[in-house]
């Protein structure tokens, strides 16, 4: 069985607002009067797994920095040319609420290892307020959750990637940082008041940011629903096809492990409830070209033998995608 929180109302509403032909309404109607609840609930899942549907829903949103369910603010900063941007995200729209200069590290490209004094570029949580650090990191930091699981399956190292200020003496000779960014601290401050107690992210991209595209954010929240039947279903073979040759689990599994993995508890048919809800899709930057994506939502999941629970889990899931050949493939998961 699959659930998917708040499913039936996003389906209808988008149906019913996004120009729903009445033939369809009354097919709905007549599903429910004829087969009851469950068919049409059936039906109303079978257009989460259709990207048109998704076309719909993203027509009338801001989708430039993605798709966001839960999500009040965003970071992006370009570190080619440093300038920190805050955005609040509301009902699908981007508000820019403000903008600083910004210092970052010195070394150009992806940051790879400890202490290369390189700034990462990617998708990175806000994790929390450190306080009580040195004067020179000005007043505070905002700490991100660099490196985050598809830094850690591409061995990237290092760690202490922040959000600061600059030295509260004014003493500050060197125009980069050792990896962090660097913003006045008054600036700091103000962002802080708009961010305290709210989910954010940050996005480091470098040179030129290329925007999501309604058609693929379509493609990976369609294909995320296509995932998530196969694995209710089942049906391993259908699944597994999700998954890039070159996956790598964030407990370390390759492909070929993870595969084995999942045969096992796939052999016990169980059957599943599976509900997802806060889904946020970010364009992830790269300088490869590819068409990257972070995919993090939050995943109730209870697996049901012989009408009894065996196994039950529920918290913050991440998937790191690529669109490759119109096709979505996971390259990270945690």
């Amino acid at each position: 069985m699959i659930c998917f929180k708040g499913a039936r109302a996003l389906a209808l509403s988008v149906l019913l607002g996004v120009g729903a032909q009445a033939d369809s309404l009354v097919d709905f109607v007549n599903t429910y009067r004829q087969k009851g609840i469950e068919a049409l609930d059936k039906l109303l899942q079978s257009y989460l797994t259709q990207q048109q549907f998704w076309e719909d829903v993203l027509s009338k949103q801001d989708t430039i920095y993605g798709y966001y369910e839960k999500l009040d603010y965003l970071f992006v900063i370009n570190k080619a040319r440093p300038q920190l941007s805050l955005y609040k995200i509301e009902d699908g729209k981007l508000d820019r609420v403000g903008d600083s200069k910004a210092l970052v590290g010195s070394k150009p490209g992806y940051k790879l290892l400890e202490g290369d004094k390189a700034t990462p570029i990617g998708v990175y949580q806000i994790m929390r307020k450190l306080t009580g650090l040195s004067a020179y990191y000005g007043p505070f930091a905002l700490e991100t959750n660099y490196p985050n699981a598809y830094d850690r399956a591409l061995k990237r190292t290092g760690h202490g990637i922040w959000i600061h200020g600059l030295p509260l003496n004014g003493n500050r000779d060197d125009l980069n940082t050792k990896g962090c960014i660097a913003i006045d601290n008054n600036i700091l401050k103000d962002y802080d008041k708009l961010v305290k107690g709210k989910k954010a992210l940050l996005v480091v991209y470098e040179g030129q940011f290329a925007p999501a595209t309604k058609k693929d954010l379509a493609l990976v929240l369609s294909s995320l629903y296509a995932w998530r039947l196969a694995w209710a279903k089942n049906d391993l073979a259908s699944y597994l096809e999700f998954y890039a040759s070159d996956f790598k689990h964030a407990s370390g599994m390759d492909f070929k492990a993870y595969q084995r993995f999942k045969a096992k508890i796939f052999a016990k048919n169980e059957n599943k409830t599976i509900r997802f809800s806060q889904i946020n899709v970010t364009p992830y930057p790269n300088n490869e070209d590819r068409s990257l994506f972070r995919v993090a939502f939050i995943q109730t999941y209870e697996a049901y033998k012989h009408k009894k629970l065996a196994y039950s889990s529920h918290g913050l899931k991440e998937l790191y995608v690529e669109i490759k050949n119109n096709k979505m493939q996971i390259l990270t998961e945690k």
